[in-house]
Parts: structure tokens; sequence; C-alpha cells
């Protein structure tokens, strides 16, 4: 009984570094590769996250995972990539929620990374569209 808990535990914590940012850094040196716009999106929403961060406690994982679930899908432009990223975010949100972060900050962060998204998105339209 005690492995199985701790291999759940395990997964769990594997399951939050979707959201971390090493798993950031990575996709924004594998969106480079096209075209400046897109990695754009994802420092000035991860910048914008970070600042709401600071000012108001909210989980880091929550945040960047949507602004990674947002901007991937984007940039691949496939249902078939927005319906896995959008399982693996629920599946980052459920394991924040399995290893006890707190609620409030976890959804805290998950309104922020929204926001953060939001104004992202539509700064880079403006600079480069």
């Amino acid at each position: 009984m005690d492995l199985e808990k701790n291999w759940l535990r395990e997964f769990a914590r594997d399951f939050i570094a979707f959201g971390s940012i090493p798993f950031l850094l990575i996709t924004i040196a594998r969106v480079s590769v096209i075209e400046i716009y897109y990695p754009m999106q994802f420092i000035i929403g991860s910048v914008i996250f970070f600042v709401l961060r600071s000012v108001f406690k909210a989980d880091m994982h929550a945040g960047l995972g949507f602004i990674l679930l947002t901007f991937t899908s984007i940039f691949y432009k496939s249902l078939l990539f927005l319906v896995f990223a959008i399982f693996v975010y629920v599946g980052i949100i459920i394991s924040l929620f399995y290893l006890k972060y707190e609620k409030k900050e976890v959804l805290k962060g998950v309104l922020f990374g929204s926001i953060s998204t939001a104004v992202a998105y539509c700064i880079v339209r403006l600079i480069f569209i």
C-alpha cells in the first residue's frame, strides 16, 4: 500500500513538471526555430505572470502550465494537440490538489496564467502582426 502511494505521489510530481521553468525554457527554445513571434508570446506572458505572482501569491505551475497550454496549442494549430494539452493541464491541476498545494494559490495561478496569456497575446499581436 505504501509503495503504491509513493508511486502515485511521484507520478503527480512528474506531472507538475510540465508547468515548470525548465519546461518553459525548452518550449521557448523549440518555438524559436520558426520566428520571433512565437517565443515572444511565452516570454511576455511569463514576465507578466511573474510580476503578478510577485505581488499576489499564486502557484507557479498552474500559471505557467496555462501559458504553455495556450501558446503551444496556437503554435501547433492542431485540435488533437489541443486535446492532449488540455489533458496534461488538467493533470497538472489534479496533481497540485493531490499533493495538497494550497487551493487558493492554485486557483490564483490559473487566473493569473489566464490574464497573462490574454495580455501577452494582445501585446504580441499588436507588435508583430
